[in-house]
């Protein structure tokens, strides 16, 4: 449960993780990692997010695809692990909203391999 930099095959990844995050939990850190994400002063960030085991609701989604919409525009590439269920529906409703999308994998090793390549 944290939002970091992480360095694999040479390159920087913010990776933001959700799991077994609350509502309040989840919310607080979506703004750090945007902030993280603006801080870098960058238009080529990769993001991977994993939201594992999250819970979600309309008003988190709503911060999610705000703070999405800010923080989109500077990553080259997005990932997304733990997209199941209907996190896949909420997923596809922000895909649809923001200006790029965020693309889900079953696993952090693959989306980091996309990341990267």
């Amino acid at each position: 449960m944290s939002a970091e930099w992480i360095e694999f095959k040479g390159k920087k990844i913010i990776y933001v993780n959700y799991m077994g995050m609350n509502k309040v939990e989840m919310t607080e850190m979506v703004k750090k990692a945007t902030q993280m994400i603006l801080d870098a002063k960058s238009d080529e960030v990769l993001s991977l997010s994993n939201v594992t085991e999250c819970f979600f609701d309309k008003d988190l989604m709503e911060t999610i695809k705000t703070q999405g919409a800010i923080s989109l525009p500077h990553c080259k590439k997005a990932a997304v692990v733990g997209v199941t269920g209907i996190r896949s529906v909420f997923l596809s409703a922000a895909n649809a909203f923001w200006p790029k999308s965020r693309k889900p994998f079953d696993t952090v090793e693959e989306a980091k391999n996309y990341l990267v390549e």
